[in-house]
């Protein structure tokens, strides 16, 4: 998304166009037990999505009625805000199963880490994934406003700190302006998981006792596959 749009904060969903809702109504997969059985389940649901077979808005009345009393996310989801990255629906996730968190660029702050900590610590959550996305309008202003030594106006400039040193730390070299931003949009995805574990004692811990993965990943705005980077 583009840092000068005044919504760039806004986490917005949208009607995912041109999908189809496959089968009849079918009882809700059983929780994952373990953080592999979480990110396999992700993945399968942006399998779906690529196709354009969801199933998570099947019996939606009988789900929101399931989750009203209490709601226990298996996964965590830090995303950009961008419009076109909606998290339900690129993993085909139905209510109650992703807790998400979303601000212009998939950056940190204390706000977004202590979010993440109250899942794993109320919920159990099993799995992180911070999702960055192909042609991040944050990466690419990001990007123009270090290379020509300018700021931007207002709070803007809060998001362009956070981004700056993974810029700094990957130059260039030549790329043309696509491949670098998918370059920096990737290395920032993975500054951010690593920054996440060195700054929460609590993610940490449950990492070490194997009930929790932190993992990076990209989205494609044209395929519609999210790509885990290793």
């Amino acid at each position: 998304m583009g840092l000068d749009r005044t919504s760039f904060l806004v986490a917005t969903g949208g009607a995912a166009v041109g999908l189809t809702v496959t089968g009849a109504a079918a009882a809700p997969e059983s929780r994952p037990r373990t953080p592999k059985q979480a990110l396999d389940r992700l993945m399968a649901g942006n399998g779906r999505f690529v196709r354009g077979k969801l199933t998570s808005v099947k019996a939606i009345v009988e789900r929101r009625r399931d989750v009203a009393g209490g709601q226990k996310p298996y996964a965590i989801l830090l995303t950009c805000a961008d419009s076109r990255v909606p998290p339900e629906h690129v993993f085909d996730k139905g209510l109650g199963e992703i807790f998400v968190c979303r601000v212009a660029g998939n950056i940190l702050e204390a706000q977004i880490i202590g979010s993440i900590e109250y899942s794993v610590t109320h919920f159990d959550s099993l799995l992180v994934m911070v999702l960055g996305h192909q042609r991040c309008g944050a990466v690419n202003d990001t990007i123009k406003l270090v290379e020509a030594d300018k700021k931007a106006p207002g709070h803007i400039q809060s998001i362009v700190d956070a981004i700056a040193p993974v810029v700094r730390a990957n130059p260039r070299n030549g790329l043309p302006d696509a491949a670098y931003v998918d370059k920096i949009v990737k290395a920032n995805a993975r500054a951010v998981t690593k920054s996440l574990l060195q700054r929460s004692a609590i993610l940490r811990s449950a990492v070490s006792a194997k009930k929790l993965n932190v993992v990076a990943a990209e989205y494609s705005l044209d395929s519609g596959k999210v790509q885990l980077l290793h």
